[in-house]
């Protein structure tokens, strides 16, 4: 896979169903293809991506809309099939992203997975210090976008469909 050639495109509803059996095989289990289902429905997807190759769509990210803070968005979540992984795909997968919610006129990006990995990308636990988070604050980080989006207080509020996790 030559990953420096990645083209990411915008998720159709033609896609709905394929990205869904890749989200129950990355995570073992339906929750997150729940959550990407109800979080369409609820009309809370700023940004969702696929990568596809002959075999069909092997990556995956997307960004929803955070309750709170306002302007915030909440990467969740980014899948890659396991055939694919390991290659770079979802570094570029998240890279592009990010770029397209700067480009929205985000203010932040929360994601709660491995510091390790994710501070590569500019995510900070310390970004994400002064927000009350219901998720393991261990790994809750906060990518900034706009002027003092690393200094924001409260608390993280994500939309109802996170309810599913």
């Amino acid at each position: 896979m030559d990953v420096l050639n990645l083209s990411p495109r915008d998720v159709t509803p033609d896609d709905y169903l394929d990205v869904s059996v890749l989200l129950a095989t990355a995570f073992d289990g339906p929750d997150e293809a729940r959550l990407v289902e109800q979080l369409r429905k609820d009309g809370d997807i700023g940004l969702e991506l696929v990568c596809e190759d002959q075999d069909g769509i092997f990556g995956y990210i997307c960004f929803a809309r955070m309750v709170s803070p306002f302007g915030f968005w909440s990467l969740s979540p980014v899948a890659i099939k396991r055939a694919y992984q390991g290659q770079g795909i979802g570094d570029q997968l998240i890279r592009r992203g990010l770029d397209g919610m700067r480009r929205a006129g985000a203010s932040g990006v929360v994601v709660l997975g491995d510091p390790d990995f994710y501070t590569r990308f500019g995510f900070s636990k310390a970004a994400a210090a002064g927000l009350d988070s219901p998720y393991s604050r261990a790994h809750t980080m906060v990518y900034p976008i706009a002027k003092g989006a690393n200094e924001v207080t409260g608390r993280l509020v994500y939309p109802p469909a996170f309810s599913v996790l």
